[in-house]
């Protein structure tokens, strides 16, 4: 896993994939900030800070589900970024995609965390 200055917004699609792929609640909560936005369903109420998003998230986790994400943009600004990403979700019950709307923050530590993610956003 990559750490520190090199680190890129994309390096948090990886993560997300593989914690997804393991079905690693801990692993996806990580990847978002202490005080992050999470907007868990089309239309739904945004959810605020990393053990709320981590309970939206449990969903992602009830049937073996592989994520395939690939950012189409990625604006950054000093220790922040604006990423667009396209996704694509299979599981038994089939298939969802969309295009997302993300605000990341680099750490003190040089990771990339989510601070606001729109799953549905475009």
């Amino acid at each position: 896993k990559r750490k520190g200055k090199n680190m890129t917004p994309e390096v948090v699609h990886e993560r997300f994939a593989q914690y997804l792929k393991d079905q690693d609640l801990d692993g996806l909560g990580s990847l978002f900030g202490e005080d992050a936005m999470f907007v868990p369903g089309p239309g739904q109420e945004p959810v605020y800070g990393r053990e709320s998003i981590k309970e939206a998230l449990k969903s992602y986790l009830a049937s073996p589900s592989t994520i395939e994400m690939g950012a189409t943009s990625v604006h950054q600004n000093g220790d922040l970024a604006m990423v667009q990403v396209s996704w694509r979700i299979t599981s038994e019950s089939g298939t969802v995609e969309g295009k997302s709307v993300e605000v990341m923050r680099r750490t003190t530590e040089g990771d990339w965390v989510f601070v606001i993610e729109n799953p549905y956003g475009v």
